[in-house]
């Protein structure tokens, strides 16, 4: 499977699959697109963490070294 594929890619295919098989799992569809909002959902939280450490990270750095003294006591 080429790891390029997309959602949609897929969808389709599935839904070949049981036009081929003959018979339909509805859940299985939902569940799919389920799992694509629950991704995309992680995906943007990741990307809101990523940018709060860098900024937290970046707000330390920037301390005065008598502050950071300060704060070690």
């Amino acid at each position: 499977m080429n790891i390029k594929t997309t959602a949609g890619q897929m969808r389709e295919t599935v839904e070949k699959l049981f036009k081929d098989a003959g018979y339909t799992v509805p859940e299985l569809l939902s569940y799919i697109e389920k799992l694509e909002n629950d991704h995309a959902q992680m995906a943007g939280q990741l990307k809101k963490m990523k940018l709060d450490s860098v900024r937290k990270a970046s707000a330390a750095a920037g301390m005065n070294s008598r502050l950071k003294d300060a704060l070690r006591e």
